[in-house]
């Protein structure tokens, strides 16, 4: 079974290092997170933690479909402070043979009532049995403008400057990824929101998911193609 999930992994190891945790609301909305402002925007595009109004700590868990030894935790803090807030996040995906381990440090500042600017620098860690561990370092940019209560823009980029992990022998890139969206409050239960997404050597990815509020704290679908 072991040497089945290091295989199941290894298959695609791009896509899945691409992957941030969002949440559980984002994640239902198809991975929906460059315009929507949220606590795990830290992970999607973190000028969305501007919203927040008090400190907030949230914790996500995720089991793989195929496999009950493959997981995905993660961790995220934002604390506001007046206009500028500072958040952290953490993320490991994998099992033992093979896991993926990111942290997280921002800083987001809100200038006016419309425009959020965030700067995120993250520390990776790739370990794999046989390989030994290999670390790298990133950033990424955000941008948030919400053109007025309904309507709401953002870009994402991460990775810009194209940073590689230390281990020459590590074939996996820290993804670099350019990301446009934005979201639409239909009513004060209906958000919609959309997205593209473009890395290089890939294809373009659209996306629109839906947050459908039945009660405060449970959300709806989402969809990626």
């Amino acid at each position: 079974m072991k040497v089945w999930n290091v295989l199941l992994i290894s298959l695609t190891p791009f896509y899945l290092f691409a992957q941030n945790n969002l949440g559980p609301r984002l994640t239902a909305m198809g991975n929906n997170g460059v315009a929507v402002t949220d606590v795990w925007a830290l992970q999607a595009n973190p000028s969305g933690i501007t919203s927040l109004v008090k400190p907030t700590v949230s914790l996500n868990y995720i089991k793989h479909l195929f496999s009950n030894e493959i997981s995905t935790q993660g961790l995220v803090v934002v604390l506001p402070i007046k206009n500028n807030f500072v958040g952290a996040s953490f993320q490991r995906y994998g099992l033992n043979e093979y896991n993926e381990n990111k942290i997280g440090f921002t800083y987001a500042k809100k200038f006016g009532e419309k425009l959020s600017i965030a700067l995120n620098g993250n520390y990776h860690q790739l370990k794999i049995v046989n390989y030994g561990t290999s670390t790298g370092f990133s950033v990424d940019v955000g941008v948030l403008y919400q053109f007025n209560k309904d309507f709401t823009f953002g870009a994402f980029v991460s990775n810009p400057s194209k940073q590689k992990f230390t281990n020459s022998e590590v074939l996996i890139e820290i993804p670099t990824s350019f990301n446009i969206g934005a979201s639409y409050l239909a009513s004060d239960k209906i958000l919609i929101a959309t997205s593209v997404s473009k890395s290089p050597k890939q294809s373009v990815d659209v996306s629109l998911g839906i947050d459908y509020k039945i009660l405060e704290l449970l959300s709806a679908v989402g969809y990626a193609f």
